[in-house]
């Protein structure tokens, strides 16, 4: 699983934290109700997640299109606004869990946060 954060968006910590969060937790769920065929091995060794950052909306969206394209479990998460981001700000997606090298492909110019 992996989850990137959008860092233009000079969130905090926390929110970065809740952000990431929201992200690994609507993964599983879509995961689980669509029996994807990696959970069970994903949640056997221990639910890794990898954070990355990008600097910008449309890299970030730009991952995500990417991933539906591949047709990898994919979300995209919006701010409610009702700290630090403005309503409906992505401020977040996350991808898997997947194969690593199919995730890899979209992932691996990408920095670790």
């Amino acid at each position: 699983m992996v989850i990137i954060i959008r860092t233009d968006l000079n969130m905090g910590k926390g929110k970065i934290a809740s952000q990431a969060a929201h992200a690994a937790v609507s993964l599983y769920e879509s995961a689980l109700k669509s029996s994807n065929p990696h959970l069970k091995s994903w949640l056997l060794s221990g639910q890794p997640k990898v954070i990355l950052k990008v600097d910008s909306y449309n890299v970030l969206i730009s991952v995500y299109d990417g991933a539906k394209l591949n047709n990898l479990n994919a979300c995209v998460i919006r701010d409610a606004g009702l700290t630090q981001i403005e309503a409906g700000a992505l401020t977040a997606v996350g991808i898997g869990p997947g194969k690593e090298e199919d995730i890899d492909k979209l992932t691996k110019t990408l920095k670790l946060l």
